[in-house]
C-alpha cells in the first residue's frame, strides 16, 4: 500500500524496538553492502534491467529505480503473503528491530557467500519469510548501541518505509481480563512505610556495625526483624537498600550506623502519600538495586562479559500494569504470558537470549535461549509483583488459600495513583497516642514521626501484623536512662506525652515517672521459673551439688528458689542425678509456643 511521503501514521506492534539514536542508512548505502549476486536478484525481482556491471554502479543505478512509488507498489503486490506479514510487522514497529528477535518469529536469513549463492540460489526456494524479503531488497542489516553492547538490527530503507503503510495497533499494547476475586487476599498497605519508622528508630538506640560486605550481624537482623511487620528477611533486604540509597544513614566514627537528622526526619514529618512516592520512585529509579538478582531460585554468574539493565525491566512491567481496571483482580501468570505474547523481550532489547549466565538453583541448570523464557523473564515478572510493588503497597495479591503463593494481583489505590491512573484521595488523619496506666503507650501506625520519636525514650514492646493497626511500646526506667543519656529530661518526655495524647496524663504515671526522675529505679519485674522442693534438707542437698546449683539463680525461701526460664529443662536432668523426679506446672505449653 502506498502513501505520500513523510505521512505520520499509527504504527503497530507485535515487536518493540528501542531504536533511539539509530542513524538510519538510505537504501543506496545499504545496497553498496550487498555483493553482486545479490544486487542482481534484486533487480530481477523489482524489474529494473541493468545497464552497469561494476558493483557500486549497480547499487547507485538500482537505488534510483527502486524509489519510484509505483515501483515500490509493484514490488509490494508481488511479496507473498508470509513475507507480506513479516514485512508488516517490521514497519509497524517503527524502525530498527533486533535481528535476533526478528528471525526469532519470522525465520532465519542463511549466511552464504556469492560462490554458495550462485551455485544454491537461496532466493528461488528462501527458508523463511525473512531471507524471501532480503532476497528482494525489502529489508537490510546493521548494527546498532544498545544497553546491551552492540547487537545487529535488521530496517526497512527510509526510501521504502515512507511510501509503506500497514495495520497498526498501540504499542506493546497487552490485553488483560479480569478474574474473580482470590478466596484469600494479602494486603501490606504502608506497612514498609511503618517498617522503614522502625528501622530507624532501631538504628537510633542500638549500636549496629555493618560486615564488609554491608550486610548486618545475625544477632542485629534478628533482633530488628522481629519489630517488623512483615518478618521477611528479603524485604528487609530491600528496605535496608532503599534506606541507604534515599542518604538516610551515615556512619559514625565508630563505624556504627545511625539516622542521618536531615533527611530522615523530613520523611518521617511528610505526608504519608508523600512518604509513599519517595520509597517508590526510590526503587523505581534505582539502577543499583538489581530485582534479577533477588528472584527466588535464580543464581546469576558475574562474568564481567553480560549485564543486564533493571531499569528497563521496571519500567516495562509499569507500563503494562496501566492497562489494569483500578479495583480489578487479574492473574500473574495471564501478565507473564500477555508480555510473552506482545513483547517477550522487554528486559533484552536485543533478542539474544544466550549470552546471561542464569542458572536455576534447584538444579543448576543454564537457563539459556528463547525456551528458558518462562524460568528467566517470567519469574522476574513474578517476582517484581510479588516483591517490590507488594511490598511497596502499590498492589494487592490474592492466592487460593493462606499460604499458598500468589496466583493474583490488583491495583491498590496508591499504585493507581503511583501509575497516573488517578489523583490520589485525601486520607483521613490517624488518631493519637494512648498511655495506659501501666506505661504502655498505644500508637496507630500511621503516626510514624511521633513513635520514632516516643522510640527514643520507651522500649518498643509489640508491632503490629498486617491486619492491625497499633504499636505498644513501654516506659521503663532503662527507657527514661537512655533518654536522659540522649539530653531528654523526664520534664520534656512527660510534655511530650501530653501534647501528642491530646489529654491529661494518668496522675499516677506522671507521680512516678517523676519519682524515678529523683530516686531512680526502685522496683524489678522479671519472668522466672520457681522450684518448690519438699523439705529444707533436700534444698541443701541441692545448693550443695555442683550439677543443680549453677542452674539456681537466687534461693527465695527455705524450701524455693529462682530458676532462669532457659535453665528449667536442664534442672530436670540434674534433678534427676539426685534421684528426684520433678512435677512440672505449665511449663511445657510455654515451651511448645516458643
Amino acid at each position: 500500500m502506498l502513501l505520500p511521503p513523510n505521512t505520520n501514521a499509527p504504527l503497530a506492534v507485535s515487536i518493540r524496538s528501542d531504536y533511539n539514536g539509530f542513524i538510519m542508512r538510505t537504501l543506496r548505502q545499504c545496497l553498496l553492502d550487498a555483493d553482486l549476486v545479490r544486487l542482481r536478484v534484486i533487480a530481477r525481482f523489482w524489474d529494473v534491467e541493468l545497464t552497469a556491471s561494476r558493483r557500486l554502479d549497480v547499487a547507485a543505478q538500482l537505488a534510483e529505480a527502486m524509489t519510484v512509488p509505483e515501483t515500490i507498489a509493484a514490488a509490494w503486490e508481488a511479496l507473498p503473503d508470509e513475507q507480506r506479514q513479516a514485512l508488516e510487522a517490521l514497519l509497524a514497529a517503527g524502525g530498527p528491530v533486533p535481528l535476533k528477535v526478528f528471525t526469532r518469529e519470522w525465520g532465519e536469513i542463511r549466511a552464504m557467500g556469492p560462490g554458495r549463492m550462485e551455485r544454491e540460489r537461496p532466493w528461488r526456494e528462501p527458508v523463511s519469510a525473512v531471507e524471501g524479503l532480503w532476497y528482494r531488497g525489502f529489508i537490510a542489516r546493521a548494527f546498532e548501541q544498545g544497553t546491551e553492547g552492540t547487537y545487529e538490527a535488521v530496517f526497512v530503507p527510509s526510501e521504502l518505509r515512507e511510501y509503506l503503510v500497514t495495520a497498526s495497533a498501540p504499542v506493546d499494547a497487552i490485553a488483560l481480563s479480569p478474574i474473580l476475586e482470590p478466596a484469600y487476599v494479602r494486603s501490606a498497605g504502608d506497612a514498609l512505610l511503618d517498617d522503614a519508622c522502625t528501622l530507624l528508630a532501631y538504628l537510633q538506640n542500638e549500636r549496629v556495625r555493618p560486615q564488609t560486605d554491608g550486610t548486618w550481624p545475625a544477632r542485629s537482623e534478628s533482633l530488628v526483624i522481629r519489630r517488623l511487620r512483615d518478618p521477611d528477611h528479603a524485604r528487609l533486604a530491600f528496605l535496608r537498600h532503599l534506606v541507604r540509597g534515599l542518604g538516610w544513614l551515615r556512619v559514625t566514627d565508630s563505624a556504627h550506623l545511625r539516622p542521618d537528622p536531615g533527611p530522615a526526619t523530613d520523611w518521617l514529618q511528610s505526608p504519608p502519600g508523600q512518604q509513599r512516592r519517595i520509597l517508590a520512585k526510590t526503587w523505581r529509579d534505582d539502577p543499583t538495586w538489581n530485582d534479577l538478582c533477588h528472584v527466588p531460585g535464580l543464581i546469576l554468574e558475574e562474568t564481567g562479559a553480560w549485564r543486564n539493565d533493571p531499569l528497563i525491566a521496571r519500567e516495562a512491567i509499569l507500563r503494562y500494569l496501566r492497562v489494569c481496571v483500578p479495583g480489578a483482580w487479574y492473574a500473574l501468570d495471564g501478565l507473564a504470558g500477555a508480555i510473552k505474547r506482545v513483547a517477550p523481550d522487554f528486559q533484552r532489547p536485543d533478542g539474544d537470549y544466550t549470552t546471561w549466565y542464569v542458572r536455576d538453583a534447584a538444579t543448576g541448570a543454564y537457563l539459556s535461549g528463547f525456551e528458558s523464557w518462562d524460568g528467566v523473564e517470567g519469574s522476574l515478572i513474578r517476582f517484581l509483583l510479588a516483591g517490590p510493588l507488594a511490598w511497596l503497597g502499590l498492589i494487592d495479591l490474592g492466592a487460593v488459600i493462606p499460604g499458598a503463593p500468589p496466583a493474583a494481583f490488583r491495583l491498590t489505590p496508591a499504585g493507581v495513583a503511583f501509575l497516573g491512573l488517578a489523583t490520589a484521595q485525601p486520607e483521613l488523619e490517624p488518631g493519637p497516642l494512648t498511655l495506659r496506666r501501666d506505661f504502655s503507650v498505644l500508637v496507630p501506625i500511621a503516626r510514624r514521626y511521633e513513635r520514632f520519636q516516643l522510640a527514643r525514650v520507651a522500649d518498643w514492646v509489640a508491632s503490629p501484623g498486617l491486619e492491625e493497626a497499633l504499636y505498644t511500646y513501654r516506659l521503663t526506667p532503662a527507657s527514661l536512662e537512655r533518654a536522659r543519656q540522649q539530653g531528654i529530661p523526664v520534664a520534656r518526655v512527660l510534655e511530650f506525652l501530653g501534647r501528642e495524647t491530646g489529654a491529661p496524663l494518668p496522675r499516677s504515671v506522671e507521680a512516678a515517672l517523676t519519682r524515678w526522675d529523683a530516686r531512680g529505679a526502685e522496683a524489678r519485674l522479671e519472668r522466672a521459673v520457681v522450684l518448690r522442693l519438699a523439705s529444707e534438707e533436700l534444698m541443701v542437698q541441692a545448693m550443695s551439688a555442683p550439677s543443680t546449683r549453677r542452674l539456681i539463680r537466687e534461693q527465695i525461701g527455705p524450701r524455693a528458689a529462682l530458676v532462669r526460664e532457659r535453665d528449667w529443662l536442664r534442672l530436670i536432668a540434674a534433678l534427676g542425678e539426685m534421684g528426684v523426679v520433678p512435677e512440672v506446672v505449665d511449663l511445657e505449653d510455654a515451651l511448645s509456643e516458643e
